[in-house]
């Protein structure tokens, strides 16, 4: 998902299909299904995002990566831990269910993290606990940073790196480590007539392909499902003004000072676990960063128990004491 940025603007290439606009046709701020939990758009920060809320206690509101994807792939993975606590989806801006057309101007990181506060305070929660995957991780840092005083506790799953340079050679590292079947297959599917036209299947194979090589069982890839609207292209487009925050972003000055509890976890055999796994332990020297054998980029579906357990006693304990 960190990875697949360059691929998803890339999609923006090929005409667009649809209409913009929000895919659901749903109207703000009804709840639109109930039993496993409830679904609601919701009028955020001059947007509407989609959330999904289940359980019941203390809340975990859960960001999910990509860009322009949606939560979907994280709730069956996640859905444990509402035996406890309150669990709080959303589609980023943009993304998955949410309003597919913005302000152009709105489209920053700045304003996709003040999207977290307001969505918190939009939704009357107190104090949250924040749980992030991938460059969902990179909004979860800039919002521990800026609003520290909001959040029990961070858990950051395979972020994205803290800094532009070290998200640079980190993409460079992964794009080497693609298998020339997987990059053959995507060649083949970017020719292909369904691709072309936009078809929301191809558009998920090309994503399930492009995170092969982030896994440590490369046919895990075929389970993630992501929900693909009529206008994606038109989104990547509208998201590839992301690009100059992207381009100069630099979080490793201020992490530090961060005083929030902090979990860190990785796959052992994705790109950032041997790549940024110790510049966030010298970076944030009181967080808990734990490395799962076996795993990729989506830990919490290969090493499900492992991912469940480490995640739980912490939530429960907060950070293991530091070892050095």
């Amino acid at each position: 998902m960190r990875r697949t940025w360059l691929a998803l603007v890339a999609l923006a290439l090929v005409p667009a299909c649809g209409s913009g606009g929000r895919g659901t046709g749903a109207a703000p701020d009804t709840v639109l299904g109930a039993g496993a939990g409830t679904d609601t758009l919701l009028a955020v920060n001059g947007t509407h995002l989609w959330v999904h809320r289940e359980g019941a206690g203390d809340p975990i509101l859960v960001i999910h990566g990509g860009p322009v994807l949606d939560h979907g792939y994280l709730v069956s993975p996640l859905r444990s831990f509402a035996a406890d606590h309150e669990l709080v989806f959303y589609d980023q801006r943009l993304s998955g269910r949410s309003d597919g057309t913005v302000d152009s101007s709105s489209l920053t990181l700045e304003n996709f993290v003040e999207d977290i506060e307001a969505l918190r305070k939009g939704l009357g929660l107190v104090k949250i606990d924040l749980l992030a995957h991938s460059w969902g991780g990179l909004l979860a840092m800039e919002y521990a940073l800026e609003h520290p005083s909001s959040l029990r506790s961070l858990v950051l799953v395979s972020p994205m790196p803290p800094s532009s340079a070290l998200w640079g050679a980190e993409q460079r590292v992964a794009a080497a480590a693609l298998e020339p079947e997987d990059t053959a297959g995507m060649g083949a599917l970017r020719a292909s007539a369904a691709y072309r036209a936009g078809d929301p299947r191809a558009i998920e194979r090309m994503l399930q392909l492009s995170f092969r090589s982030e896994l440590a069982d490369p046919a895990v890839a075929d389970s993630l499902h992501f929900h693909i609207e009529p206008d994606y292209r038109e989104r990547s487009r509208q998201f590839g003004l992301l690009i100059p925050d992207l381009s100069t972003y630099d979080l490793t000055s201020r992490l530090p000072e961060l005083r929030v509890p902090t979990l860190v976890v990785f796959g052992a055999e994705e790109t950032g676990a041997r790549s940024e796994a110790d510049t966030l332990r010298a970076l944030l020297p009181r967080a808990q960063v734990e490395v799962i054998p076996g795993a990729g980029h989506f830990s919490f579906l290969e090493r499900p128990q492992a991912f469940r357990g480490i995640v739980r006693r912490f939530l429960r304990d907060g950070p293991l004491a530091d070892p050095r």
